[in-house]
């Protein structure tokens, strides 16, 4: 459950990530990464010798699909305009995303690569296809594609948030913490920039640190759940159960839904015989997560504390079914 939780700057964008890391992916704008003249495309109705320009359209539509979520509709029009305009390397570029919205990462992946070996210098197809190489676990070819995407353009924030990341997954740590130093140079008031440097701290030991980078982020985002629940566990790590039960609680109510928090909340509520909080928090992080077996046996202890011995054998009885659930699905 030592869970600690490195967020990506998601830049704005009409598809944008989730946590840990999914990393935020945008659908070029017809036009504005080509650098084509709309004026020079557009048809005059009134001249025999124009036609309709059957792959751009096809290419259009692959873009209106998949603005709203229709991604297979998107793959089979940009496959189409592709299938007669193979050099549009736009097209590639968005396939790819599709590809990757829809989890078919090794087929963006090779959309990607497409990109370049037309565009060598294609910012946003290293970028996109280091970030299909991160959400797949691929961190070592993920770095070399960011750090080809922040060679070419050395202000790529999102680039450098992914590529601290990714070199923390590898554990190295040092290499991180100066890439992620680097993306605060280009933020100094992000506060997720100061989270994430404080979780690399935090990864490699040096707890002092990264106290220092959580509290910078809180003093620019107070409300910033990751940098509130690891300030959260840096107490709870030595001990101080009061203010680690303080910053639970404040991690929760930035985000009620958090099953982890909710958890620990409860096991320091334990240490201090506050079961009725106890119980609540265990409560509520079951049903955020109702697959964590040890919770059940969490509330069991705390009925039993309590002195409620009924509901306390209630409890036991689901912890029981749920570790025998788990013991026969993994001999499976």
């Amino acid at each position: 459950m030592n869970k600690r939780n490195i967020v990506s700057v998601a830049t704005v964008c009409s598809l944008v990530m989730v946590t840990l890391c999914n990393p935020a992916r945008c659908f070029s704008q017809e036009g504005k990464e080509t650098g084509i003249n709309d004026t020079a495309r557009k048809v005059k109705k009134d001249s025999p010798s124009n036609h309709i320009d059957m792959p751009h359209e096809q290419y259009k539509q692959g873009l209106h699909y998949a603005q709203y979520g229709l991604f297979d509709e998107a793959i089979e029009m940009f496959k189409k305009s592709l299938a007669k305009n193979p050099n549009n390397t736009d097209a590639y570029n968005n396939i790819g995303l599709a590809y990757a919205q829809k989890g078919m990462f090794d087929n963006a992946i090779e959309a990607f690569q497409k990109v370049i070996e037309q565009k060598p210098d294609n910012v946003d197809a290293y970028y996109n296809l280091g970030s299909a190489y991160f959400d797949t676990g691929r961190f070592d070819k993920a770095i070399e594609s960011f750090k080809k995407t922040v060679q070419i353009k050395p202000d790529h924030r999102s680039a450098y948030s992914l590529l601290g990341i990714a070199y923390s997954k590898i554990g190295k740590y040092d290499d991180a913490i100066q890439i992620l130093k680097k993306r605060i140079e280009l933020d100094p008031n992000l506060a997720i920039a100061h989270s994430n440097l404080g979780i690399v701290y935090s990864m490699k030991g040096m707890d002092k640190e990264a106290m220092e980078e959580y509290t910078k982020a809180l003093e620019i985002d107070p409300g910033h759940e990751s940098a509130l629940y690891n300030t959260a566990l840096l107490y709870d790590k030595t001990g101080d159960t009061d203010r680690a039960i303080q910053y639970y609680i404040k991690a929760t109510e930035a985000n009620v839904s958090n099953a982890d928090a909710q958890y620990r909340l409860g096991k320091n509520y334990i240490k201090k015989k506050q079961y009725d909080d106890a119980i609540n928090a265990f409560q509520i992080a079951v049903m955020t997560n109702p697959d964590n077996a040890e919770i059940y046996q969490d509330i069991g202890n705390a009925y039993k504390a309590k002195g409620m011995k009924k509901e306390a054998e209630g409890y036991f009885s689901l912890y029981k079914k749920q570790t025998k659930g788990k013991n026969k699905a993994a001999a499976k």
